[in-house]
């Protein structure tokens, strides 16, 4: 049986960010193996891409251009989402909780039932997100509870879309809770739970001012220097033989 390749690339400049190869191989093998290998995604082209229950647990997708992605029951916990494009993505009872948003794009995505503790969604645009959808009619305020016991998300205004209008991954439901308006709730201390999720991006949780953009980069450029370094011993291993 052949092989088949797919590759992910970056969505301004095009260049190839990783490349996986493999019998039977998907899409989603191909970004299950990415963030295997840590590599970083920014700015990666996922647009209507199926990784329904995929793996991306501390994934590095600084901007990267997921709209309406079907992420359905996919595993985000401590990923890194800053600045990217979840636009009609499908997150129903998608996992994110710590997962950072700052400045994510929101509008359209359906996150019925998914998790979204302890995430920072600060300069998040969540105008146009379905926190809740149905064929019958919704009890709205118990679904906000509902939505705001797994968030960070205070929400102040909604709407009921009784116009649904089926995206790539969505089916059609006759009612959807939508996101007006809203505001981030306070943050709370950190707790022993969320410590590798502090370790991961070099900051607190409870730290909700603080952004994060500038310890991962730090992060990296240390990593990179320790490979570096890594490279030099072993070729001087190989030219002296020690």
């Amino acid at each position: 049986m052949s092989k088949i390749k797919f590759e992910i690339k970056n969505r301004w400049t095009g260049s190839i960010l990783f490349e996986y190869e493999k019998e039977n191989n998907t899409l989603k093998d191909t970004v299950d193996k990415a963030v295997e290998e840590k590599i970083d995604l920014t700015g990666a082209n996922l647009e209507g891409a199926n990784l329904e229950g995929a793996n991306l647990r501390g994934a590095y997708l600084r901007g990267a251009y997921l709209r309406e992605a079907n992420l359905r029951g996919a595993y985000l916990r401590g990923a890194y989402l800053g600045g990217a494009n979840l636009g009609e993505a499908y997150l129903r009872e998608a996992n994110l909780r710590g997962a950072y948003l700052r400045g994510a794009y929101l509008g359209g995505a359906n996150l019925g039932e998914a998790y979204l503790e302890e995430a920072n969604l600060e300069e998040a645009n969540l105008e146009g997100a379905y926190i809740y959808v149905d064929d019958n009619e919704i009890d709205v305020e118990n679904k906000i509870k509902d939505f705001e016991k797994k968030s960070n998300i205070k929400i102040t205004e909604t709407y009921i879309n009784k116009n649904i209008i089926p995206t790539r991954w969505n089916a059609f439901w006759r009612y959807g809770l939508i996101v007006c308006d809203w505001e981030i709730k306070e943050k709370e201390e950190a707790t022993e739970e969320n410590k590798e999720i502090e370790e991961l991006w070099g900051n607190t949780i409870g730290n909700s001012k603080q952004c994060r953009d500038d310890f991962a980069l730090k992060n990296r450029l240390k990593i990179n220097e320790l490979v570096r370094t890594v490279n030099k011993l072993r070729e001087s291993e190989e030219k002296y033989g020690n």
